[in-house]
């Protein structure tokens, strides 16, 4: 079945996809978001042995005016350039430490939706790090030696011009969001795209925009 409102994608409905559950209780997926996602996650697989993947949702301040760039898609493009220059750094400052580089290996996946109560955008976001560099999302208060929650809070902060302090709340982290996947783990692997595949729906996505509701990495 081709989306209405976007003839160039498929919609898809059933329950797996390619062997692993998916999450169609919302409605359709699109079946090209979900071929992405899983290249996302057979190419980290194959450059990583271990994995950190992670599920946030990133918002605007309820009650505040939405700025002019809500209304576009440079928040997240602003926020994915600011924690990968944040990731980037931590990692060449572990290298004049320690005379070890362990890369962070950044890749993502995101949606665009609008809120069918506050009609106000937002981002589901999915990221996925190389498991010997990341295994949790640390220290989430620490200033001095931030986490990679932190750096992800001031991230979206400078992203979407708010103070540090009046960002809190903002970037939330899904429930049983976290997990850790290698080789041997693989009901981890099939809860973790499950999880992902919350992103693939065609539901609360604004098509006739005329820009992506969806995008992955090209790593």
């Amino acid at each position: 079945m081709r989306n209405p409102f976007n003839p160039n994608q498929t919609l898809f409905l059933e329950p797996t996809y390619k062997g692993l559950p998916v999450q169609t209780s919302q409605g359709p997926l699109v079946l090209e978001y979900l071929d992405d996602l899983d290249r996302l996650f057979v190419n980290a697989a194959r450059q990583y042995s271990r994995l950190y993947v992670v599920r946030l949702d990133l918002r605007f301040r309820a009650g505040d005016d939405l700025p002019d760039i809500a209304r576009t898609n440079i928040p997240i493009r602003e926020f994915l350039r600011s924690l990968r220059a944040k990731l980037n750094h931590k990692d060449s400052m572990t290298l004049k430490r320690t005379g070890r580089k362990n890369n962070h290996g950044m890749r993502y996946a995101w949606a665009r939706e609008i809120g069918s109560d506050s009609q106000r955008p937002h981002y589901h976001l999915l990221l996925i790090l190389n498991g010997d560099a990341y295994r949790s999302l640390g220290n989430y208060r620490d200033a001095e030696q931030p986490g990679l929650y932190r750096r992800c809070q001031e991230a979206w902060a400078s992203a979407i011009g708010q103070p540090f302090d009046l960002a809190e709340g903002l970037v939330s982290v899904v429930p049983n969001g976290q997990w850790n996947l290698n080789h041997r783990t693989q009901e981890a692997f099939r809860d973790a795209f499950f999880a992902a595949s919350y992103l693939c729906k065609a539901r609360s996505k604004v098509f006739e925009l005329g820009f992506h509701g969806f995008r992955c990495s090209r790593e």
